[in-house]
């Protein structure tokens, strides 16, 4: 019994270490996009257009809920075609990663990624919007619901697609990665 008491508060002490470090430099993450179609590739991870607020230091990363607080985004996202299907947590802001500025065609877009709460394999969002044109180009992913939690999330073969807007080739490819890249 007095073991245990040592180890439980030698665990706390760590804990309580750990957390009065501060918070930690992540890694910048990697932007992934298309080079399908010239003139459609992001600029390289290294560069200012690919880097997301959450890399650069001082800069509160935004979300999907932040760019659905935005009217010009909320409102491409109402005019988004297929976007009226679209299950309520996707309006809410989903479990969201933060959202990522890349370059696409030599023009500077948002691609927000988000999850169904408490539920990620079985509903995805994509959204590649444009705030010069307020241009939204979309994919929603939803996983059969009687598939083995053993199944891959990263493998669309077992996934419904429903591609929102009319995007692109290079579009369609920055979108499809942005889900289930590897």
């Amino acid at each position: 019994m007095r073991l245990s008491v040592i180890v439980c508060a030698w665990t706390a002490m760590l804990a309580c270490t750990a957390c009065s470090q501060g918070p930690q430099q992540a890694a910048a993450p990697v932007s992934s996009a298309s080079s399908a179609a010239p003139g459609a590739a992001s600029a390289p991870a290294s560069s200012p257009g690919a880097a997301t607020a959450a890399a650069m230091p001082g800069v509160k990363p935004a979300y999907l809920f932040d760019l659905l607080q935005q009217a010009d985004f909320a409102k491409a996202l109402d005019a988004l075609h297929g976007a009226q299907s679209l299950p309520a947590w996707v309006r809410q802001g989903g479990t969201a990663t933060p959202v990522r500025n890349i370059r696409v065609g030599g023009r500077s877009m948002s691609l927000a990624t988000a999850c169904k709460p408490h539920d990620c394999p079985t509903e995805r969002v994509a959204l590649l919007y444009d705030p010069q044109s307020h241009a939204m180009w979309g994919l929603f992913a939803q996983r059969a619901e009687n598939l083995p939690p053993a199944v891959d999330p990263r493998d669309s073969s077992q996934d419904k697609l429903a591609w929102l807007g009319e995007p692109d080739a290079a579009q369609r490819e920055l979108l499809r990665n942005a889900l289930y890249a590897r």
